[in-house]
């Protein structure tokens, strides 16, 4: 089959690679869209989380192709999502049920380790219908379905954060990630949810989904704006912003500090941007203002999947640019322009 295959940090190429074999617990899927993640940019940029010889891509839908003799409830051309975590089974982590902790989850999960779905199939490992692999609805389309897992992250962080009724809530970066923050927390109830980026495109589609307010963070002090919309929360010492909630979906340094200017005393943080470099940070306003702060990694398909059904969220705007698998370099290439990208699409069947 055709893969496109990570040969070294900025150097990825499409070739012939073997068409993997399925065991009896098993699911081959035809893949039909396979979204770039902020993840396999990272990789992509860097070589964070993978190895030189790795197919890339976690956030896809396909079709049943080949089925394992001990697999139940699928058919063959079932249309399904999924995601292999390859988890130890045998550390803490695991014993306390807390999969998504295991040491060994990134070195044998798809795209991580294992063969991911910038190919032409992939395959699910011990395929458990409803836990790693999902039959999908016909309300979602294929565009959608490929954009379930990061959106999944979203649905998970803001359930996380214990986003409630009223409450105000920052997303620092307009991604997919963040985007799927702002429409879920709207979605679980809250008043006001403002979104600060640094991207036309992302905050025009931030605005289109649901964000209250937008920020351009060119344009100004984004502290001082989120004070200006939400009000100033005095604490220790010093004034910083009133949100209950602050989402950081950026990544880099600079967003992180502000989300400890941005959110109340007594408010949470949920960070779940993957910086490339390490962020200083003043300690001294966690100890004032004694906030909750939490990562948030994974995502609920489940939860996702009926979100999108129902129409509470919708991923599909976010959606603006597709290539196929031989043109992997090119649609990389496109996903690097945040100013011209959000999610870009490469379908092996197109």
């Amino acid at each position: 089959m055709r893969a496109a295959v990570l040969q070294s940090a900025g150097v990825i190429v499409v070739e012939d690679v073997a068409r993997p074999d399925i065991g009896p617990k098993d699911v081959l899927i035809r893949v039909t869209n396979c979204g770039i993640c902020g993840s396999d940019i990272h990789s992509f940029k860097t070589g964070l989380y993978v190895e030189a010889g790795q197919v890339m891509g976690h956030e896809f839908v396909g079709r049943v192709a080949e089925i394992g003799t001990q697999v139940t409830g699928l058919s063959t051309g079932d249309r399904v999502t999924g995601f292999s975590a390859g988890f130890c089974g045998e550390c803490d982590a695991c014993k306390a049920e807390q999969f998504i902790l295991c040491a060994a989850l990134f070195q044998n999960s798809t795209g991580y380790g294992r063969p991911g779905a910038f190919a032409d199939f992939v395959k699910i490992e011990n395929a458990e219908l409803g836990g790693n692999i999902h039959l999908l609805p016909d309300s979602i389309d294929d565009t959608a379905a490929a954009m379930i897992e990061p959106m999944s992250i979203g649905v998970t962080a803001v359930a996380s954060a214990d986003v409630k009724q009223g409450d105000k809530v920052v997303v620092l970066g307009c991604g997919i990630i963040g985007n799927a923050c702002i429409q879920a927390a709207k979605a679980a109830g809250a008043s006001e949810v403002l979104a600060v980026d640094i991207s036309p495109l992302r905050l025009r589609l931030a605005r289109e989904c649901g964000a209250d307010d937008i920020f351009d963070a060119r344009d100004g002090d984004a502290l001082q704006w989120v004070i200006d919309r939400l009000g100033a929360a005095p604490y220790h010492f010093n004034v910083g912003g009133n949100a209950d909630v602050v989402f950081e979906a950026a990544g880099i340094p600079l967003t992180i500090q502000q989300s400890l200017e941005m959110v109340r005393p007594g408010g949470t943080i949920c960070i779940v941007g993957l910086p490339e470099v390490p962020a200083p940070i003043d300690t001294t306003k966690i100890v004032h203002k004694m906030p909750t702060i939490i990562g948030s990694l994974g995502g609920d398909f489940v939860a996702t999947i009926d979100k999108i059904a129902s129409g509470a969220i919708d991923p599909r705007p976010l959606a603006t640019h597709r290539f196929a698998l031989a043109d992997a370099p090119a649609a990389f290439a496109k996903q690097l322009q945040a100013e011209e990208s959000m999610k870009v699409m490469i379908s092996p069947t197109a």
